[in-house]
């Protein structure tokens, strides 16, 4: 049996292809761009993970990556996440942070160490994987090598977990809407 030949002008065969332009003349209705997330190496406490969770909700970040978390956290059972961002804001559970990063996303460290970019003259990219240590360490040393950046926020001494997440989050919201005004000026 021979194939059978297209006799309809419906078929796609037969239809001469047209050559679309690769990028599209129009403006985005998107409000903003990029989006920012959050890593915790190796997180220990229910009670730090529960507000990682909620300033991840309150301050619109895109996911919550929990690498190497105490087995015990559940994250639907945490008494400072009364507004359960879970279902919101997905969280993963990896071994390794960068197997979980969303592709052409920046990694950026977040440490008290000598050569840190302060956080006040840090200049956030559009995409953006903030990654944090435990409470009661630093961000291994493997993980500040393959990050693109590494910022601090300058304090005297070293802020709780929750705390940094909130001010770290709060600082990229704050500075891409003073942005945002900036242009509209």
């Amino acid at each position: 049996m021979t194939e059978q030949e297209p006799n309809s002008v419906d078929d796609p065969r037969q239809r001469p292809r047209r050559r679309l332009d690769r990028f599209v003349n129009r403006r985005s209705t998107l409000t903003e761009r990029g989006y920012g997330c959050v890593a915790l190496d190796r997180p220990k406490d229910s009670v730090n993970v529960g507000h990682v969770l909620r300033a991840a909700l309150g301050f619109e970040a895109r996911m919550v990556i929990l690498a190497e978390a105490d087995p015990e956290i559940d994250v639907q059972k945490l008494k400072t996440d009364p507004g359960r961002a879970y279902r919101h804001v997905p969280v993963l559970r990896v071994d390794d942070i960068f197997d979980a990063l969303p592709e052409d996303c920046t990694p950026v460290a977040i440490e008290l160490t000598d050569d840190a970019i302060d956080l006040p003259t840090f200049v956030h990219p559009e995409r953006a994987c903030y990654i944090f240590g435990p409470e009661n360490g630093s961000v291994s040393p493997e993980i500040i090598q393959r990050c693109q950046m590494t910022v601090k926020i300058p304090t005297v001494m070293s802020l709780n977990l929750g705390m940094t997440v909130n001010i770290v989050l709060y600082d990229r919201l704050a500075k891409r809407d003073r942005s945002r005004v900036s242009q509209a000026e």
